[in-house]
């Protein structure tokens, strides 16, 4: 089975979405030649075969109320936060103690 990926969508999302678990990352990752970490495009497919799906329910859930989880992080995204979090931050400066 082809499934095809969506804006902002990383493997563990496909993962999640088509298999029902992350774990199936790792199976996806080797069956099409890429790296967990590896950054997706909007249309690219990914090849999944029927004994990637482990948790058959989770998917089942999931694609019955269409749900498509995103959570890769966009180069805007990281422009709103060029420095960091909290260890970047100075009391009083940038970070204020009420």
């Amino acid at each position: 089975m082809r499934s095809t990926i969506h804006n902002r969508q990383s493997l563990l999302d496909m993962a999640l979405q088509e298999c029902g678990s992350f774990e199936a990352a790792f199976a996806l990752s080797e069956r099409n030649g890429i790296a967990l970490t590896d950054s997706l495009t909007a249309g690219q497919e990914l090849e999944i075969a029927p004994e990637d799906v482990g948790r058959k329910r989770i998917a089942a859930a999931l694609a019955a109320r269409g749900a498509k989880p995103a959570t890769a992080i966009s180069a805007g995204d990281a422009a709103r936060v060029p420095w960091g979090g909290i260890g970047f931050m100075g009391i009083e400066t940038d970070f204020i103690v009420s």
